[in-house]
Formats: C-alpha cells, structure tokens, sequence
C-alpha cells in the first residue's frame, strides 16, 4: 500500500490538477467516497455531526454532508475556525445552504446537541495539515466529541495527529474509522496512529 507524506500528496494532488483533474473535482471524489464509505457501516440514515475546519479537510466533510443529505440523513455543521472558508470549502457549503435537514451551528450549542446524540461524528478539521498541539478549543472541542456516543470517523487523520511524524496530541479525535485518500500517511502506521485511527480505509479519488 502506498504511503505519502503530507508534501507528497500536495505534489500527488498537484500532478491529478496538471493532467485535468480540478481540485473541485478531487473534493468532491474525497467526499462522495468517505460517504460511501461510512453509509455501508451505518446503513439507517439519522442524525450526523460535521465538524469542520476552513480547509480543503472541512470541504470534504461537506461534500460528505450534501450527499449523505440526499440519503436521508439529518446534518449538523459546526464551523471551528470562524466564518471564513477556503474557496472550495465555501464553494461547498454554500451548496448546502437550504436544504432540509441541514443545520449550521454555533460552538455555544454543541454540548447540548451531543447530548441529544448522533448516530455518526465526522472530524474535518485539519487532516494533514495539523502540526504542533491543538489550540485549546480545539483541544476541548476534541474532548467532547471522543466523550459522546456516535459512530466516529477522521477524514485522512484525526485531528491532533502530526500527519508525518505520528506525534499525537493528548486530545485527539479518537476515531472508529479513518478515510484516507489516495495513499496511507506515515502517522497511519505509527503506535499512536494505530491507536487513534480505528480502521483506516484508503480511498481513491483520481490520484496516482
């Protein structure tokens, strides 16, 4: 199985841009597949929370969250890092934007929706982008969401894991599975990795 650092698969990405493929068209490959991949575990549609950073990771959970939308799945959206998304992210949620059963909300009203329950928790936060330690909302954000019940699934890596190097922050999203596209990530087959990342399926979405 293939394995890229975080550097390599921005060159990966940048190659499947250069020979056609839009990074529009790779989020939307990234999204579609992680919510294939998640509606085969959980084949009831009910209540999911996307957590999303202003990246491309938090584009993917929206994509996810518009098509698992059309199945019959009720959407919370929680931005973490204020109103501002990159291009592609606002590109997406803006799709999302008056469909029924899709609720965008506040991090003020979180704790009482997840004590309400979700069937599934999805983490877009950083992906491998994340370096360092989590900033300490994050790091309570991270806290609650691994205290609630749900089915829980990381998009490429829980947020908290260092991408190349596997180093874990002790708040880590702690998934049930991680969706990884294109290739594995060196943190996929660290002790901490191993750990956090539940089962780890590598998707594809056009990239070599």
């Amino acid at each position: 199985m293939k394995t890229y650092t975080a550097a390599q698969m921005r060159q990966r990405e940048q190659a499947a841009v250069d020979a056609g493929t839009s990074f529009e068209q790779l989020m939307e490959n990234a999204g579609r597949a992680a919510a294939a991949e998640l509606m085969r575990r959980l084949n009831i549609p009910g209540r999911a929370l996307f957590v999303c950073g202003k990246g491309n990771n938090g584009g993917d959970a929206l994509v996810m969250a518009r098509i698992m939308q059309a199945q019959g799945w009720q959407a919370d959206i929680l931005f973490t890092a204020g109103d501002t998304l990159s291009e592609l992210a606002e590109t997406n949620r803006q799709r999302l934007r008056g469909l029924d059963g899709v609720a965008f909300i506040g991090t003020d009203e979180i704790e009482g929706r997840l004590k309400n329950g979700y069937a599934a928790i999805i983490d877009g936060i950083f992906g491998t982008g994340f370096t360092g330690a989590l900033p300490a909302n994050l790091a309570a954000l991270c806290r609650l969401l691994n205290q609630a019940s749900g089915y829980k699934t990381a998009l490429d890596l829980p947020t908290g894991l260092n991408c190349d190097s596997g180093e874990a922050d002790p708040d880590t999203f702690r998934a049930d599975l991680t969706c990884t596209f294109a290739a594995c990530k060196p943190a996929h087959h660290s002790a901490a990795g191993k750990a956090l990342c539940g089962q780890t399926v590598c998707l594809d979405i056009g990239i070599d």
